[in-house]
Formats: structure tokens, sequence, C-alpha cells
């Protein structure tokens, strides 16, 4: 519950607000749903506001509220599932339960508390109803309201595993205490079971239906369900930095999951019911104080948030189809966590429980090491490791099985669609994607040879599609490579399944995550002795030697008594390290975290089906916006009139020209007054901070931080900056491509750092601010730098450029290099970056949004890339430039100034015309030779010059007249216009004459203008 100490008042208020409206939205549909008993629809609108009543009451801890809204929900539930038929009876009940809520919600508003509101007769009237009894008279025995939980406890017997809407009663109802404590239960209590996958119902693969609550539902579900997860994961990364942190930041965490557990249940989404439900009971446990949030349990939420957004993202919007995956493995680790109390740390070593039982063994353990010792031996790891296939954790073999047959589904739907169109770029891209994730995942479980085939596979496509080669020509190659990789595939998945399962749950903690359900076996030993005994297992912990002696103690009992040692906290590292090391060595470093698994499941969820957008084509739009665009049209309908009137005026010749002309004149000022204040009206609705993709990159950086065994410190600057709702959703994916490269090939190890006098923690800047009419985005380290020697060495091995051209460069064109396509000056390949998507992609995505990308650098102190992207893609300003008799348009933002030059001043250098201009030597090219357009005939003295600002390099065009500035549209260039050579145009504009103008793009025409860029092309 969150209590009145930690109660934001603002929050408070949105509640009253929101309850009422919920209210106002059930009393009209329960009197229609009363004269129209079979309308679904009806029951659906009014389930759908009591079941968001009582979440937001229970979070509050209004438990009166909570209480009964929880009944008239269920009564609900039952009239929707068609389990009870509506009747007068029924609609009095929750009419009258509506009743009773609004007394309680002015109550609340009136005086802060819900009051003396008499709520046990109805839940009384409920419960009867449920149960299919006689209703009972008023004097039925209530039911206090700090009582409510208790009232639901019959609920999980029945729903516990079902993916309806509540199985069990809010949480959030603190004040009804559990019988037991965490800590309490050691050898008294009953043994604690050991939750394992093969246990939990089986993972069916079938897509099913959604529910879809009237038209834009589950638009809404997953714009919302998007937002929780970007709010979870920075609540995460927050209560992680701070500790066990405030109530406020559990309770946050606690909500967001709650909110997602009720509105999955709402659309009957099983999966993310059941894990959201999950999460949410051991965040209750937290929030009660049963358990600790340590850095263990955040990475396991944080990888429950993973699988959350794979399985949003394998919900297809249009049909209200789900696409089920795997969740029963994060669901058993969570379950274990609740069980047991805590959850294990993954990076620790095995859990040297042994050492509880020490005071019993003293007596037996020698003559009784022979039965058990043997499969757990130390001497036999080792002789065995290296001729043994690896052991494998099963968790993680069953989250590889079912991310390599999602991908398997996904490379054969990629090769069908090539089949019927080989230039499919959605296709060959959903192709690579899938193959990589096969080539990360196979490496991450140490297949070698599965990985070589998968990369040499990928290589394939990436070379295809960065060269652009017939995808017809390759089909078959590609066909027969996947049939391999499928037979490896089918190969190597019994291997997995029958590997030697290093931690088998009754010996030997396991390395990785089910470390807490390997753990209950070995302190299932002192289950015999009497209940004070497992305090002295600190004092038996130092004691390295007697590490086999409390192993023959399962002899009696191996398996019936799978109790969890009630406190890890005495882990004895000295006595952990001999025992469960080999089982360690063959698992890859980063094996005891799954929570990587899900993230290609949501890739490859998320990207796999081309059509689907990444984002929300919806935009949340502040009222008083509307108003004044509402305010807008009204002035617009009085000046269209004036038009009409004066138009009427012309035609009948009554009134004098010059009167007229004056109101046309007055008339087109206040025309273009509003149009203006639209405009710009319009485009601030359209605009939204950069905060909405900012935020997902501290998540990144921390996890790239951890695989990459660096430590890195992400800084975020202007997140408060605003870009064009339309722009921001496209710059996500270029940013995480540049972070991912800044901290693997950017920043150092530490002790390169140390060595070159550097903090031992790495930085990276992500910073946005307004410059002109564009914004700039930076993404900088302070790592080691890019090298130009190094970068023209590349090139030249990589058969990018000749010798002499690669000399020819200075330090700055050499550094640009990294965007040349088929560049990379990486060693070796890593899964954090290298998977394919070069710095030409990058540099292309920022082109296709009218901006660019600059890159500066300096040799050991760090790299800045900077991103410019115009403000909106719909509307510019432009300077209007005449060139061989053709108008054209530069973006002013790349137009640092005009003047007018004597031909005479211009001299050669290096083969090209140059002017000195205020102490700057600036490069002059003819537009029309750049454009390929014939030179004028006519020569001047005197030449208009208009100065081109790239980044920080500036070139002087030499045009043939300057027109005047003007706001122009920007319209793209067809598709039948891309077999042209279309350099240097970005696109068109339609002028006031009707005639059709082209847009320069002004970073082209300063590459084209350099040295042996027009003999390219």
């Amino acid at each position: 519950m969150m209590s009145q100490d930690f109660m934001d008042p603002e929050l408070f208020a949105d509640f009253i607000v929101e309850a009422r409206e919920h209210l106002e939205t059930i009393e009209p549909n329960l009197l229609e749903l009363e004269r129209n008993p079979g309308n679904l629809s009806l029951l659906n609108d009014i389930f759908r506001p009591m079941h968001s009543l009582k979440g937001a009451s229970g979070f509050l801890g209004l438990n009166a509220i909570n209480g009964l809204a929880h009944k008239a929900e269920n009564i609900l539930d039952e009239l929707r599932k068609g389990n009870i038929p509506v009747t007068p009876e029924i609609m009095d009940v929750i009419l009258s339960a509506t009743d009773i809520l609004r007394t309680m919600i002015e109550n609340l508003e009136q005086t802060g508390a819900e009051g003396d509101v008499e709520t046990a007769p109805t839940i009384a009237r409920i419960a009867a109803l449920l149960e299919g009894g006689p209703l009972p008279t008023p004097e039925t025995p209530s039911v206090p309201a700090g009582d409510f939980p208790a009232e639901d406890a019959p609920a999980p017997g029945g729903g516990a595993t079902s993916p309806a809407l509540e199985p069990e009663p809010e949480p959030a109802l603190e004040p009804a205490p559990e019988p037991e404590t965490a800590p309490a239960p050691t050898a008294a209590m009953p043994a604690k079971t050991v939750i394992r996958i093969e246990d939990l119902p089986p993972f069916v693969p079938d897509a099913y239906q959604l529910t879809s609550i009237g038209e834009g539902h589950m638009a809404d579900f997953m714009e919302e369900a998007r937002e929780i997860i970007e709010r979870l994961n920075a609540a995460l990364l927050e209560l992680e930095a701070t500790g066990d942190g405030p109530n406020e930041s559990i309770n946050d965490i606690f909500r967001y999951f709650h909110n997602l557990k009720g509105n999955s249940g709402i659309i009957g989404h099983k999966e993310l019911n059941g894990l959201t439900h999950e999460a949410e009971t051991l965040l209750n446990r937290v929030r009660k104080g049963e358990m600790i949030a340590t850095p263990a349990m955040v990475d396991l939420l944080l990888a429950v948030v993973d699988q959350v957004e794979a399985l949003i993202s394998a919900i297809d919007v249009g049909t209200s189809v789900a696409t089920p995956l795997d969740i029963r493995p994060l669901v058993a680790r969570l379950k274990q966590a609740s069980e047991d109390g805590y959850v294990a740390d993954p990076d620790a070593p095995a859990q040297p429980e042994e050492p509880q039982p020490e005071p019993e063994p003293e007596p037996e353990p020698e003559p009784e090491p022979a039965p058990e010792p043997a499969p757990v031996p130390q001497p036999a790891p080792a002789k065995d490791a290296p001729a043994a296939s690896p052991a494998y954790d099963p968790e993680d073999v069953a989250v590889f099985e079912s991310t390599i047959e999602q991908q398997i589904t996904y490379m054969t739907q990629a090769l069908a669609g090539l089949a019927d169109n080989p230039d499919s770029k959605d296709m060959i891209d959903g192709l690579y994607r899938a193959l990589v994730t096969i080539q990360n995942s196979s490496g991450y479980m140490g297949l070698s040879d599965l990985k070589v085939v998968a990369e040499r596979t990928a290589g394939l496509v990436d070379q295809g599609r960065k060269q652009g080669l017939p995808f017809e020509l390759l089909l078959d190659m590609l066909r027969q490579e996947c049939s391999i990789l499928a037979d490896m595939i089918a190969a190597a998945l019994p291997k997995l399944r029958a590997a030697p399962v290093a931690p088998t749950p009754e010996a030997v903690a396991p390395v990785a995550e089910p470390a807490a359900e390997a753990q209950p076996a070995a302190a299932t030993e002192p289950a015999p002795q009497p209940e004070p005994e497992p305090v002295p297992e600190p004092e038996a912990a130092p004691k390295p030697e007697p590490a086999p002696a409390p192993k023959p103690e399962p002899a009696p009992a191996p398996k019936p008594e799978p109790a969890p040692a009630p406190k890890p906290e005495p882990e004895p590292a000295p006595k952990a390290a001999p025992t469960p090391a080999p089982k360690l060595a063959p698992k890859p470093a980063p094996a005891p975290k799954p929570a990587p698994a899900p993230k290609p499941e949501a890739q490859a969820a998320a990207q796999g089906e081309a059509g689907k957008p990444k984002v929300s084509s919806t935009i949340r739009v502040d009222h008083e916006k509307l108003d004044h665009l509402m305010n807008l049209i009204g002035e617009l309908i009085i000046n269209r009139n004036r038009f009409a009137m004066l138009a009427r005026a012309l035609e009948e010749g009554k009134t004098e020209g010059a009167h007229i002309g004056q109101q046309l004149t007055e008339t087109t000022y206040a025309m273009a007054r509003i149009s203006d204040d639209l405009q710009d009206t319009i485009m601030k609705v359209r605009m939204v901070p950069v905060s909405t993709v900012f935020s997902r990159f501290p998540r990144l950086v921390r996890d790239l931080s951890r695989k990459s065994g660096k430590e890195v410190n992400l800084v975020t600057e202007g997140e408060e900056t605003e870009l064009d709702k339309s722009v921001v959703e496209v710059i996500g994916d270029p940013l995480v491509h540049l972070i991912r490269n800044s901290v693997d090939h950017g920043i150092e190890t530490e002790a390169e750092r140390i060595a070159a006098g550097k903090p031992p923690v790495g930085r990276v800047w992500l910073r946005a601010y307004h410059r002109g009419n564009s914004v700039a985005i930076e993404i900088e380290d302070d790592g080691k730098g890019i090298d130009p020697a190094k970068m023209r060495e590349v090139a030249v091995r990589k058969n990018l450029m000749s010798p002499e051209e690669a000399k020819a460069l200075d330090d700055r064109d050499a550094i640009d290099i990294i965007f040349m396509p088929g560049f990379s000056s990486a060693e070796t390949i890593t899964d954090i970056s290298g998977r394919g998507v070069g710095m030409d992609v990058v540099r292309t995505n920022i082109k296709n949004l009218k901006g660019t990308v600059n890159v500066t650098s300096e040799v050991g102190k760090g790299t800045k890339f900077t991103l410019a992207l115009p403000l909106t893609l719909a509307i510019i300003d432009a300077l209007m430039v005449v060139v061989a008799g053709q108008t054209y348009a530069l973006p002013l933002d790349s137009v640092s100034e005009t003047t007018k030059i004597e031909v005479k001043r211009m001299t050669e250098v290096n083969k090209r015309k140059a002017v000195t201009l205020r102490g700057e030597v600036l490069g002059i090219v003819e537009l029309a030779e750049i454009l390929e357009l014939p030179p004028a005939e006519e020569k001047h003295d005197i030449v208009p010059i208009v100065i081109l600002q790239d980044n920080e390099r500036r070139l002087g065009l030499i045009v043939d007249r300057l027109l005047e500035r003007q706001e122009i549209v920007i319209k793209p260039l067809g598709t039948y216009l891309s077999e042209f050579d279309m350099r240097g145009i970005s696109g068109a504009t339609i002028m006031g004459d009707g005639s059709v103008v082209l847009i320069l793009d002004p970073h082209e025409i300063y590459m084209m203008s350099t040295p042996g860029s027009r003999s390219k092309g």
C-alpha cells in the first residue's frame, strides 16, 4: 500500500478525477446493459473502467474502494464469460456498488479519507450472486475494509495459472498480513519446492486471437505498454544506482508491472499477464519488507522487461493476433525468488550451502561419501571436461531453442518472400537479422560450427544488400546455406537437450540464474535436524575442507525434501571455488546471465514483420493547443467568407475597384497571419522532446558496459529539446549504432585508460540542442579516438581506394572514410557492434531525414559524432537561386551568407578556384558545373556567390541569379526517378504558379565538389 506519507498530492488529485470519469462511464452503460443484456461490447466498456478503478485504488492503498471495486469486477468478469446471466438483481447490486464508490470518492475529495461507508452488505450480496445462492439481508455479517484481501483468498486456487484478468487480489492491499514471514521458516517449516521449468504448464507456440475492445483499443494498448517499458527501464536503473531505494521507486516499479498485468488481462494476453503477475508478486514482497532489492533482483526484473518487450512486439496490431513466446524460464526464476525470499546473484560463485549440515556430518560423513561424491567429485569434472560436451544450464537451452526456432521461421518466411520479390528490402533485412541472431545465439551456447555457418551466410546477405547485387542470383546459394543451417540446428538441439546438465538440482547450484533453484537441493539435507541447527551456518562457512562432508546427507532423502536454504547471505567464497569450478569452465563468461537471451527474440519479433511500425502512429496533444487550433479555424472561416463577399462585389461591379483592392490586400494579410499561426501551432503539436528516444539509452549503455567488461557512464543533456515526431521515430536506430560503437570501439579497457592517465570509468555524452532552424544531436566519448593513419591503411587494405588517393586525403577526410560502404576498422566483430550495419547506413538514414552526420576525433582524446536534423520534414525556409535558366531551392539552414565577388579576384589552388574572403581562403565552384548544366552564355565581371556551410566546412557556389528567401513545402521525389542520377537533389516543391522546383542537398553538393567525386557515378 502507498501510505499517506508517500502520497503525491498531484497523483491523489488525478485519481479523483480519473475515478469520477470511470464512474460516469460505468453507470450509463449499466443502464443500457439492463435494456440490452446480450451486448458483450457494453460489458467490456463497463469492465475496463472498473478494473482501472480497482488497480489505481489498490496502488494508493484505498482499501475500501479497492475491495468493493474488486468484487464488482469479479461479477462483471463472470458476466463477460457468460457464466451467469444479466439479471435485474445483478444490475441493482452493481449500481448499488457504484453509488457507494461515488460516495467514497466524494468523501476522499472533501476529507482525504474514504469515510465510514458500509460496504460489507454489498460485498456479501455480490458474493452470494457469484455462488448462486439467495441474496443476503443487510444483517449479513460485515467484512471489515482491512480484510478485503483475505476475502479474495479462494481466487488463487482457481486462477493462479489462468491468464484471466486478476487471478488474485491486488498485492497493493497490505493491511492483509501474510501468515508467514520470509526469514522465519527454517527447518520447522515444510520444505520449499524447487521451481523447475518442466513443472510449469507446457509451452504452446500457436498464435491466438486477443480481445480487442472497440476500434483503436489494441493500438492504445501497444502505445501504453511501450511507455511503461521505457519507465520500467528508467526506474530499475535508478533503483540499481540508489540501492534498495525509497519506497516511491519500488512502488513505481510495482505499479508499472501491475498496470501491464491488468491491461494484458483485459485483452487476454496469457503470457504477458502471467509473467507480469509473477513480477508483481515478487515486488510486493519487497514492498512489504520481506525481501531486499538487490542487484541480482534488478537484473532479473530487467530480463523480465526485455521479455515483456518481446511479447509486445510479437502482437500484430492489425489482426489482434499474439504470437506466444516461451516465458517459462523467467516465470520459474520469479517463482523461485518469491519462494526463497531472495534472488541468487548469478555472478557469485555457486552457493556453498554444504557447510550448513556440518554439525551433523561429524559422526557419519566419513563412511558415506562414496554414494554421493560420484556425480560431483572434483577430479572427475577436471578429467572429463575436455572429452565431454559442455554442461548447459537447462534454462539457457530452453531460451536458445525458443529463439532458434523463431529465427528459422523468420528465415523461411524471408526466403519465400524473396522468391516472389527478390528486390524486397524488408525481406532481405529480415533474413539478415534472423541469421545474425542465430550467429549470436549459437556463439553464446558455444556452438562454434553453427556460428561459423550462420556468420558466413549473414555475410553473404550483407554483401549482397550493400553492393546492390541482384538477389535472384543469390537465392539458390542462400537456400542451400540456410538448409545446411537448419540441418545443423536440427542435429544440435537433441544434443543440447541430452548434454550433461551441469547444475543438477539435487547436486550443485547452477552457475546461471537457476542458482536459486539448485540451492534448495543442497540445503535439503539439514531437514531432519532440529530447527535451531541452521544457525551455526556462518561458523561452518570459513572451513573449506568439509566440502564433500555434507554430500552424504542426502542419502536418506535426496529428493523428497527440496527445501531451499533460508538465508543465502553467508557465501563462503573459499569453499565455493573448489567444487563448482569445473562446472563453470565449459560455460562462456556471460552465460550466467540469460537476461540478454530474450533480446534476440524481442529484436526479431519486433523487426521480423516488415510492415509493422516500430512506434505508435498516435500523438498526445495538449487540450490548449486544440482549443487554439479551433480558434484559428474559426478565423479562417471568417476570412473565407470575406473572400466570397469580395468575389461577389467584383462580379456585381457595384463597388469601386480601389476599395475592393484595399479589402483584398487586408484580407490577404489576415489570411497570411492565420496560415502562419496555423502552421506554427500544427508544428508545435507534432513536436515531441527527444527524451522519448534518449530514455532507452541508459539501459543500453548499462548492458553494453557489462557485456564488454568496461565501466562506462552515459551523460545525457538537452532531453527537453523538441523535434518533429516523425524525425524522433527514425533516429533511434542510428543513435543505437553510434552508442554501440562508442562503447565497443571508442572506450578503452580500464587498464588501457589507467595507463593513458585517464579515469578508469569511460564516459559517453549524448546531448541535444537547437542550432539555428535545426537540432544538433552529439554522441561524444572520451576514448582512444580515430587514427587517420590507420583509416588510410585500412581503406587501402580493403581496396576502398588506391594508396595514392589515401595519401592525398587530409586527416579530416581520412576520418570520414568511416562512412564508406564496407569499411570497418575493427579487428574482430563483436556481438555489441559490427553486426553488418555500417556507418554508411547511419549516414544514409540521417540523409533520408534531410539531415547530416559529421565526425571529429582526436587520437587519445575521443570522438564526437554530430547529427544535424531539421526541426520538421514538412516545411523549410529556402533560398531560391537561378542556374542555367532553372530555379533551385537551397535550404536556408545550410546557407552561411550570400555575396558578390569580382571574377578577377579568383585564383586557382590545387586546380580549384578559390578566393580570399575576409582572411579566409574559400573554395569556389560553379553550381552549373556540379549539376552538369550548360554554362551561362553571358559572362559577368561580378558573380553572385552562395556560401554553403556543411558542418565546419564552407564552399562558395557561383549561381546566375539570387532570388528571394521563401518558405517551401518539401515533396519527396517519386521512385520512378530512381533510375536517373539524382545526386545533389533531395526533393522538390511546388511554387505558387504551379511550377516544380528541385531542392538541392547541400551536403551532397559539397561532396560532389571535391576532386574526383564527379568522375565517380
